[in-house]
């Protein structure tokens, strides 16, 4: 197995893929690689907010390329590493990019007809499927690769205690409009409650109001995209009710929620799927109506939403704890040191 790789990018608590990231890093070292850290931009002040030198990581001067010789080099959904792919191929012993979304970038499809990429990397059967498609017609060799990602659930405690007074609930996201369903607020105003309600909306801007065309009613509270912690939104909710116009491939949230104990009122397909056992683990919802019949019933039904929120802790440790995804990194390492 290697024993070191280099990280082209940086990790961070925002967005998805970045923080997904830091997770890996956590798994990496664990398994006793030496991770470096090769910043596509500068090092800023949310940067060394992360700790990664405290943590062990080398940091190189970014886009160092030279200094990435020899080196096994990844990137998460960075399209900056895509554009400077040809000069990072010159000096890397391999490259892989890892695409967690379910469409192409331009520049991972131009990459791939130059050969620049020696893997693609994901998390989901769907999301290398989907993506996958347009790479493989391209005329280069194209090597998909699927890893189990590690969830390291230390960063967001399970609370089991919780107020009820009021029935909380939310949906947390960044502040991208496609994030949030045009139905959203109709199933909050909808659904009902033995308490009162109180929601919590995090990645609130004007792009979100323009969608709507108002503001939520008042017992939803709004938080701009990092405007509340994310530890604090899920304390403080007992469901996590969310709907989107995007295809999610692994949405975080998911993770997220089943390691601190809300319950998962979410759409049934892409990643919610792979992730939600559907009345055991959490909710799994087709249309608005569901969604409305599906929140009503968490709330009332406070024994079942508490095995609920047991079962999927429990799944969320099974399904991506240390050991299944230190697994499955080893094998795609094996697969690096096989090309060269």
């Amino acid at each position: 197995m290697i024993d070191e790789l280099c990280v082209v990018g940086h990790p961070s608590k925002l967005g998805g893929a970045d923080t997904e990231l830091d997770h890996q890093i956590h798994c990496w070292q664990t398994m006793g690689i030496k991770v470096h850290i090769c910043h596509t931009g500068e090092i800023d002040g949310d940067c060394l907010a992360m700790g990664m030198e405290e943590r062990g990581c080398v940091y190189h001067a970014p886009r160092d390329w030279q200094s990435l010789e020899g080196l096994h080099c990844l990137s998460f959904c960075n399209g900056q590493f895509l554009e400077d792919l040809p000069q990072i191929r010159r000096w890397a012993r391999t490259t892989t990019f890892v695409n967690c979304m379910t469409w192409n970038f331009d520049a991972e499809l131009r990459c791939q007809a130059q050969g620049l990429v020696d893997f693609h990397l994901y998390q989901t059967e769907h999301g290398r499927d989907r993506v996958g498609r347009g790479l493989a017609q391209l005329g280069e060799i194209y090597r998909p690769l699927l890893f189990t990602p590690y969830f390291h659930a230390v960063d967001f405690p399970f609370h089991e205690e919780r107020p009820n007074d009021k029935f909380r609930f939310g949906r947390i996201s960044r502040g991208d409009a496609d994030k949030f369903n045009s139905r959203q607020l109709w199933i909050y105003e909808t659904m009902t409650a033995p308490e009162l309600k109180e929601g919590y909306i995090v990645g609130w801007d004007h792009r979100a109001k323009a969608k709507f065309g108002r503001e939520p009613d008042d017992y939803i509270k709004t938080f701009p995209e990092g405007g509340m912690a994310q530890q604090d939104f899920y304390k403080a909710c007992e469901a996590v009710v969310m709907t989107t116009d995007t295809f999610e491939n692994l949405p975080r949230v998911a993770f997220e929620a089943m390691a601190s104990g809300s319950v998962l009122v979410v759409d049934r397909r892409g990643g919610w799927r792979t992730l939600v056992e559907d009345g055991v683990t959490g909710w799994l919802c087709r249309d608005d109506r569901e969604f409305v019949y599906k929140a009503s019933r968490c709330a009332f039904e406070s024994d079942e939403r508490e095995q609920m929120r047991y079962a999927a802790r429990d799944r969320l440790a099974l399904k991506s704890g240390f050991t299944v995804a230190s697994q499955s990194w080893a094998e795609v390492f094996r697969e690096w040191e096989k090309l060269r």
